[in-house]
């Protein structure tokens, strides 16, 4: 991938574009690495937090597990983008219709134009 300024903003629309549609499994095959991992304290998961999860059917499994848990997902407010040909990074007001209004904090390193490793937190306000 040739990076350019505003090319991470628009991989983060076309993430929660999928997010909208609720396709799990395309948004990590679209956008994950076969080997990449998500590191992050679901707290839902058969297995208390933190979570390593690493690989494609992990990945979509626990995605899927969190938009159960969610439903859907509206961004408020996104603030503290910062993104590069390696890492796009941001904070973000989300609403959720299940369990209503929380700040997250997502980190994404990217390789090439997937990501590879996702370190991710949240707060339920």
């Amino acid at each position: 991938m040739s990076y350019k300024p505003g090319d991470g903003k628009a991989f983060f629309d076309k993430h929660m574009e999928y997010i909208g549609a609720n396709d799990m499994a395309g948004m990590v095959r679209d956008t994950y690495t076969p080997d990449a991992t998500l590191y992050n304290a679901f707290p839902f998961l058969e297995l208390p937090p933190p979570n390593v999860i690493t690989g494609t059917d992990a990945l979509i499994d626990a995605f899927t597990k969190y938009l159960d848990y969610q439903g859907e997902i509206g961004v408020e407010s996104l603030y503290n983008f910062l993104d590069s040909e390696e890492v796009i990074s941001f904070q973000a007001v989300i609403t959720s219709s299940k369990t209503g209004k929380w700040a997250v904090a997502d980190t994404w390193l990217m390789k090439g134009d997937m990501i590879f490793k996702h370190f991710g937190v949240a707060h339920k306000l």
